[in-house]
């Protein structure tokens, strides 16, 4: 067992992390939140929304990877998050495989919708399949971001797990902002608190990279 590859072993088990976060939620989307603007006008103010140019690995791009993982030795199409439908702007990972069997990484993806309602819905997607695959737990996290404009409800979650012989632990943050899904995943063999903390710093400056 020993004479094979262990970095092979430790992106395999982050590549089943990934897997958890492929969609296959519920299929009714969920509405995220309204603002109701003040006065008598019946109808929300929505907030301008940008228009982001596709490019994968350019809203969070690899200096500020190092900065976060301390090094970043390449990435993993493993550790994509999958998502339905939309128009993918960005999709990437950034992983530090410091040797043996420790590991540090984090993913993220955002992607346009047609409405905030459905990006909504597909935040809710990923949230639910990585609690129901993970038996992971709910994480309290809106009170730790600051909402960006037009972001519904922040959802998080965590799980730890044992594969191949090697526990890490995966956290996964995300919501909508407008018609954009925005989610962030944090992985690590160290500590639980290291997931957590990818997965909040990826987030945070995603929303304020889209909004």
């Amino acid at each position: 067992m020993r004479t094979r590859s262990i970095g092979v072993v430790a992106v395999a088990c982050l590549a089943v992390a990934s897997a958890f976060l492929t969609g296959c939620g519920p299929k009714t989307p969920s509405p995220g939140p309204t603002r109701a603007a003040p006065g008598a006008s019946p109808s929300p103010i929505a907030p301008a929304v940008k228009d982001l140019t596709v490019g994968n690995c350019t809203l969070y791009p690899k200096t500020a990877a190092v900065s976060l993982l301390g090094a970043s030795t390449g990435s993993n199409k493993n550790l994509e998050i999958g998502t339905d439908g939309g128009t993918k702007i960005d999709v990437c990972s950034h992983l530090n495989f410091k040797g043996g069997s420790d590991l540090e990484a984090v993913s993220y993806a955002v992607v346009r919708y047609d409405s905030a309602a459905t990006a909504f819905a597909e935040a809710q997607k990923v949230q639910t399949q990585m609690l129901g695959s993970a038996a992971s737990n709910n994480w309290p996290v809106q009170s730790l971001t600051t909402p960006a404009p037009g972001s519904g409800q922040v959802l998080g979650g965590y799980g730890t797990k044992t594969d191949s012989g090697i526990a890490y632990t995966m956290a996964v943050v995300g919501t909508n902002v407008g018609p954009y899904l925005v989610v962030a995943l944090g992985a690590s063999t160290e500590s639980p608190d290291n997931a957590k903390k990818f997965a909040l710093a990826v987030f945070g400056a995603l929303s304020s990279a889209v909004s």
